[in-house]
């Protein structure tokens, strides 16, 4: 069975699916959408399955997928909620740190946070920011040129 015989068939139970455990039209449609997407990336996998195998496959790879939302969501939430200063080890060292970083201009302790904070990669960064990934390489180059530099003369 085919992505597109499965799409035909399924395509109502996974986009129910996803409203319930998004809770949201639009983004169940977004994870019916981005499971489709891997699974014509990957077609080759369900030539041994059987219609009920690729079937639970769906199913999993919206539950991952809405996971994955949920957890970018959260570290959007953590970084915007203004706890990015914390746990950076004592007190002074965290005092320090942000200091450092509330000189650096708003794009670049965005950018910075970011990427060392939060985890995430230039393509990650570029999109949550709306820029391209190498403005994003640009602005951590410069973002821990500045810091350097404020730090030498501190």
């Amino acid at each position: 069975m085919n992505v597109y015989l499965v799409y035909q068939k399924y395509n109502k139970d996974f986009i129910s699916f996803a409203r319930s455990i998004a809770h949201n039209e639009d983004q169940a449609v977004d994870l019916v959408q981005d499971t489709y997407v891997a699974a014509l990336e990957r077609e080759e996998i369900f030539a041994n399955m059987n219609e009920y195998q690729i079937k639970g496959w769906f199913f999993t790879t919206i539950k991952n997928k809405n996971i994955d939302n949920i957890r970018k969501q959260a570290k959007l939430t953590y970084l915007e909620n203004d706890e990015i200063f914390e746990g950076y080890g004592d007190f002074e060292e965290s005092a320090v740190i942000r200091i450092l970083l509330e000189k650096l201009p708003p794009n670049n302790r965005r950018v910075l946070l970011l990427k060392y904070k939060m985890s995430l990669n230039s393509s990650e960064i570029g999109k949550i920011l709306g820029i391209s990934p190498s403005t994003v390489r640009s602005r951590l180059s410069a973002s821990l040129k500045i810091l350097k530099n404020r730090l030498w003369e501190e």
